[in-house]
């Protein structure tokens, strides 16, 4: 009974709207008509005032041969208009997701590679003032001397760390936006192989040398696109908040 209610308020919703529809594309069919019936009846008290057919047919064809340009021109700006701004959007989405990675994961991982890492970068040369700056600080990140010494404790932690965040990595994994965003998509699947490495090998009283080693290099390439990534996500944060930027760079 309830079903058969529930159906019969479903037929009458969708009448409903099928109707509205209808008188929808039926008012502008009229309105078109009227329009141009109204331009029609203008053009005839023009011929019937002034008596010049002539003039009348040449502005008319005039009118009609820049209808195209107008709309091919008209077309192209809002389009440029509309790429760009769907463009900054879309952006501005991305960079909210990867600040809330590393908020969340990405900061402290950062952190306890470092701790077991030997390099010569300084964090706080990471934190860049201009976004002309970002392509020079990349290479040398991305060319930088950096070994990774995983240790019980470290291991124990980043793995604890990355496991419990499985279901987050999934999700951003599966958003199409920051997949298109090259150098993070690469940090996700970075992040995302270690957990199949920590599955695989178990935890530390299960590694053998090799394991560690090979971790060891794992870990190593997470960090250069954890560095790298932090940069661009640091220049979204001090565009967007930058007392919270300011705060985070004197506490590096």
């Amino acid at each position: 009974m309830r079903l058969s209610v529930r159906m019969m308020g479903k037929k009458t919703y969708v009448k409903k709207g099928n109707r509205m529809e209808r008188k929808r594309k039926r008012r502008t069919r009229w309105l078109i008509i009227g329009l141009v019936a109204l331009s029609a009846a203008i053009y005839g008290i023009q011929i019937f005032v002034f008596r010049d057919l002539r003039t009348t047919e040449f502005y008319i064809l005039q009118d009609l041969a820049f209808v195209p340009i107008s709309f091919a021109i008209t077309s192209v700006v809002v389009g440029v208009i509309m790429d760009e701004h769907e463009k900054r959007d879309a952006e501005r989405k991305t960079r909210m997701l990867t600040s809330a990675f590393f908020t969340g994961l990405g900061a402290g991982l950062t952190g306890a590679l470092l701790g077991v890492s030997e390099t010569e970068i300084d964090p706080k040369e990471l934190a860049l003032g201009r976004e002309d700056e970002f392509p020079e600080m990349r290479d040398k990140v991305m060319k930088e001397h950096i070994e990774v010494h995983i240790t019980e404790e470290s291991y124990t932690k980043m793995r604890s760390m990355i496991l419990g965040w499985q279901i987050e990595l999934i999700t951003l994994a599966s958003n199409p936006m920051l997949l298109d965003q090259e150098c993070f998509a690469q940090l996700l699947w970075g992040v995302m192989h270690l957990t199949d490495e920590f599955r695989l090998r178990g935890e530390w009283k299960d590694l053998s040398e090799g394991d560690i080693n090979h971790l060891n290099s794992d870990f190593e390439k997470v960090l250069r696109l954890l560095l790298v990534n932090g940069m661009t996500n640091g220049l979204f944060l001090k565009d967007t908040f930058p007392e919270f930027w300011g705060t985070a760079v004197d506490r590096l």
